[in-house]
C-alpha cells in the first residue's frame, strides 16, 4: 500500500468511527423512531455531523442518507442536517437555496409547502474537515487525469490541486463519499484514470479497493464545516439530553431587501450575511420603471437582480426569546424567521464518536 503523504498536518477529528456505520435505530420501549436526513452515502462529513447530533438524544433516531443536499430538503424526516458554511470555501449555496426556496412566492402562482416553510434551525456544530486524495489500487500519481468530489471539497483543496495536479480536470459530485465510491464503479476509461477527494472515514470503508495518496489536502489545517440541524416545530419532537446550551446563541432571518438589514438589526450584533438570488423574480415597481428599463437606465437594482439575504444575529445582544421577540414579530412584516441555534454539539462530543 502506498504510504500517505501528510499535508498541513491535517487529520480526522477522531479515528474512532464505529458508530458511523450504524445507520438504523429500532424502536425502544414502544417509543417512536425518529428520522434524521443527511448527505450520504456512509462515510461523508454529513454522516459524521448527523451522528453527532443523534448522540445528543436518548431516543431512537434513524439516520437517512440522501444523494444530494436538495434530496435532504425534499424528505419528510423529523430532522434535517445541512452544511451551512466552510472556513475556506464560505457559504454552501445549495443549502441556502433549499432553505430559501419555500419562502418567497413573489406574487406568482407557485405554491409554498407549509411543512417545509415551517422548518426551523435548532442547533449547530463545527466539524473538523480533512480531505484525502484516493485512487483505485494500482493507480499512480502520474496516471491521474481528473479529480472528482463535492464542489466544496474541490474548492477547499484548490491550492493543493494546482500544485500537484495542475492539468487535472475537476469534476463535481453530490458528495465526497459518493465520489470515492464512483471510482470503484467507474467503467469509463476514455478520460484515463482519476482520483477523488473524500474523508478519511470514507477511505477506510473502501480500503480493500482504494488507496490514500495524500491526506490533508485542504488549504489550511484548521478547516471546519458548520452544520445546522433543522426540525419542524409543528411535529412532536424529542428533547436533547446531552446537548450544551450555546454560549452565544444566534437567530436566523431572511430579508428581501439589503436596505432593510441595518434598520432591522440596528440594536443587534450581526454575525453573518449570505445573499442569494430570489427564487421568484420581482415584479417591476411602476410603469415609469418600465420606461427607464427601455432606455437602458435601471433605477432599482432589485428589479433586475432580486435577492434574498440570509442574516444571522447575536441573541445575547438583543435579549430575544425566539419567535416571541419584538424583532421576530417585525420579521413577519419585513421577512422570515428561520430559527435559533439554541444548543451546540461540543468538540469533545464530536471526538468521542
Amino acid at each position: 500500500m502506498t504510504t500517505p503523504t501528510a499535508i498541513n498536518g491535517g487529520g480526522e477529528p477522531s479515528t474512532k468511527r464505529p458508530r458511523l456505520a450504524d445507520n438504523e435505530a429500532g424502536s425502544k420501549d414502544g417509543q417512536p423512531t425518529y428520522k434524521m436526513a443527511y448527505l450520504g452515502p456512509p462515510g461523508t462529513y454529513g454522516q459524521m455531523a448527523a451522528a453527532a447530533f443523534q448522540s445528543c438524544y436518548d431516543v431512537p433516531i434513524e439516520l437517512i442518507p440522501c444523494p444530494s443536499i436538495s434530496a435532504i430538503w425534499e424528505t419528510s424526516s423529523t430532522f434535517h442536517v445541512f452544511p451551512l458554511e466552510n472556513t475556506i470555501h464560505g457559504g454552501v449555496t445549495e443549502t441556502l437555496d433549499c432553505v430559501l426556496s419555500n419562502l418567497y412566492s413573489g406574487g406568482s402562482s407557485v405554491q409554498t409547502d407549509e411543512e417545509k416553510q415551517g422548518r426551523r434551525i435548532i442547533a449547530d456544530l463545527a466539524l473538523p474537515i480533512s480531505h484525502c486524495l484516493v485512487v483505485k489500487k494500482g493507480v499512480k500519481k502520474e496516471d491521474i487525469r481528473w479529480i472528482r468530489s463535492h464542489e466544496q471539497a474541490l474548492g477547499q483543496s484548490s491550492k493543493f490541486i494546482k500544485t500537484h495536479f495542475p492539468s487535472a480536470k475537476l469534476k463535481t459530485y453530490p458528495s465526497t463519499a459518493g465520489a470515492a465510491v464512483s471510482l470503484i464503479n467507474d467503467l469509463n476509461e476514455d478520460e484515463g484514470e482519476g482520483a477523488a477527494l473524500c474523508s478519511k472515514a470514507a477511505a477506510k470503508l473502501y480500503e480493500d479497493k482504494l488507496v490514500v495518496l495524500y491526506q490533508g489536502t485542504q488549504g489550511i489545517s484548521n478547516n471546519f464545516t458548520r452544520f445546522i440541524l433543522l426540525s419542524n416545530p409543528s411535529h412532536p419532537l424529542p428533547n436533547p439530553t446531552t446537548s450544551i446550551p450555546s454560549p452565544h446563541p444566534t437567530e436566523f432571518y431572511v430579508l428581501p431587501s439589503a436596505s432593510d438589514i441595518i434598520p432591522f438589526f440596528q440594536s443587534s450584533q450581526i454575525r453573518n450575511i449570505h445573499s442569494r438570488p430570489a427564487p421568484i423574480p420581482a415584479t417591476p415597481k411602476t410603469d415609469k420603471d418600465e420606461s427607464q428599463r427601455k432606455d437602458g437606465v435601471w433605477t432599482y437594482r432589485e428589479d433586475r437582480f432580486p435577492t434574498l439575504y440570509f442574516v444571522e444575529v447575536d441573541v445575547d445582544g438583543m435579549g430575544l426569546q425566539e419567535e416571541d421577540s419584538q424583532i421576530s414579530k417585525r420579521g413577519k412584516e419585513k421577512g422570515w424567521y428561520i430559527g435559533k441555534a439554541g444548543w451546540r454539539v461540543t468538540d469533545d462530543q464530536i471526538n468521542a464518536l
